[in-house]
């Protein structure tokens, strides 16, 4: 039995044209009524904001190393690690190397003109704005109510992580979501600016230009890598003129991923950097990701483009060298996917349901050893690789393909078998 619906670009059936609830209301023996459900997502919602509220008891975790950035912006100390951890240490801040490209501190200089407290309040209560929007923007996308789309992000625990830990993956999750709307609507200009937004953290980007260039979309790419060169020349004048400031940027990564890496193994979520923490040579964890998206390749090559966008930011999640639990805030669109319809029933609530309640576990994956969106990240991929497995894999021939130039538009309802408001099961 498939877990997963083949249909080209999923979404929910509708009754009188509004999105009808997209699980079911009972689960094996257990009650599922939309209106519990809705209450779990808030309290899950109210957990990760009590963990942002406890900002200033954690020392505003990230935040301070990335405010120290944008302080540092035009600056060679930014760029040199030991004189840019020098001016942390001297200033009071964790020392760590900002291992954004030097133009990404461009982003933070406005948060640096504040004090440290009152920024963090600011880009936390901004970060719950990109959330709420990738939200309205994700039900817009996938042909959930808003409110359900909304809900669904504010509740997804690897968003409120990131805004907890003074990181910014929902920045990222808004332009990633953007340039998947551009891309069911056809606009390559948009979706490759957004994409090129996103070269603010490069890991994040490079799924979807990865999508571009194994789907053809060259105008796309084009645009992507037009940013890349303008992040390039930012990042000079972010290192103080410096032309020479990848190499030194390489140097100072070089010498500080590998204890990051060490001192942050429970939260990675990544194939290769669980692989990474066995006794093994560094080519096991290289191999499974490149193995990763070799498996990836036919259902994005052949998947419905927003399917197949979706996955792509999933990717980038299961096969990236390093990818911590709060940058899962990008498998949202995935989870919206499979929401939508992208997972049949009577799999996709369990599925959904698993997915949000592994999440939480992040906040003792430092006891545990194991971080929960991990498994999450892992058994979407699997199962998402399995429904597009090779012909030759499939029992009863190769289900249809949701081929074409993937610029389609038309979508393919799931069945409605209950009422509007909800299914049984």
């Amino acid at each position: 039995m498939s877990s997963l619906a083949t249909a080209k670009s999923a979404a929910p059936a509708t009754a009188a044209g509004v999105p009808i609830w997209p699980l079911r209301t009972k689960l094996g023996p257990m009650p599922l009524p939309s209106r519990f459900v809705r209450v779990v997502a808030v309290f899950l919602t109210l957990l990760g904001c009590v963990l942002i509220v406890a900002g200033p008891i954690n020392h505003w975790q990230d935040w301070s190393v990335i405010w120290s950035g944008g302080v540092n912006a035009g600056s060679r100390d930014l760029v040199d690690a030991t004189r840019h951890m020098n001016w942390q240490i001297a200033h009071g801040i964790i020392p760590s190397f900002f291992k954004y490209p030097p133009a990404a501190a461009y982003l933070f200089w406005p948060f640096a003109q504040l004090p440290q407290d009152i920024s963090y309040w600011l880009q936390a209560a901004l970060m719950l704005g990109c959330i709420v929007a990738s939200g309205r923007l994700a039900a817009s996308i996938f042909g959930l109510s808003p409110s359900v789309g909304v809900l669904a992000a504010l509740a997804w625990p690897p968003n409120t992580s990131s805004v907890a830990t003074g990181q910014n993956a929902p920045f990222a999750l808004l332009l990633a979501m953007i340039a998947i709307w551009a891309l069911r609507e056809d606009r390559p200009w948009l979706a490759g600016a957004a994409v090129g937004l996103m070269l603010y953290k490069p890991t994040m980007a490079l799924p979807l230009m990865f999508l571009f260039l194994v789907r053809g979309h060259w105008r796309e790419l084009a645009v992507t890598i037009v940013a890349a060169a303008a992040v390039y020349l930012l990042s000079v004048a972010a290192a103080g003129g410096d032309w020479n400031w990848l190499a030194l940027w390489i140097d100072g990564a070089r010498a500080s991923l590998p204890a990051d890496a060490v001192s942050n193994a429970d939260k990675a979520v990544t194939l290769p950097g669980l692989l990474a923490r066995l006794p093994v040579s560094w080519v096991v964890p290289v191999a499974a990701g490149c193995a990763v998206t070799l498996a990836f390749l036919p259902g994005l090559r052949r998947a419905g483009i927003v399917e197949a966008a979706s996955a792509a930011c999933l990717l980038g999640l299961a096969a990236g060298p390093r990818a911590w639990g709060y940058e899962a805030a990008l498998a949202f669109p995935f989870v919206c996917w499979a929401l939508s319809g992208g997972a049949a029933e009577p799999w996709r609530t369990r599925l959904i349901v698993i997915a949000y309640l592994l999440g939480p576990l992040w906040m003792v994956s430092l006891y545990i050893g194991l971080n929960g969106i991990a498994v999450v990240v892992l058994g979407a991929s699997l199962l998402w690789v399995w429904r597009w497995r090779p012909s030759w894999l499939r029992r009863s021939g190769p289900d249809a393909a949701a081929g074409g130039s993937g610029r389609e538009r038309a979508v393919s309802p799931v069945p409605s078998t209950g009422s509007a408001e909800a299914r049984s099961s």
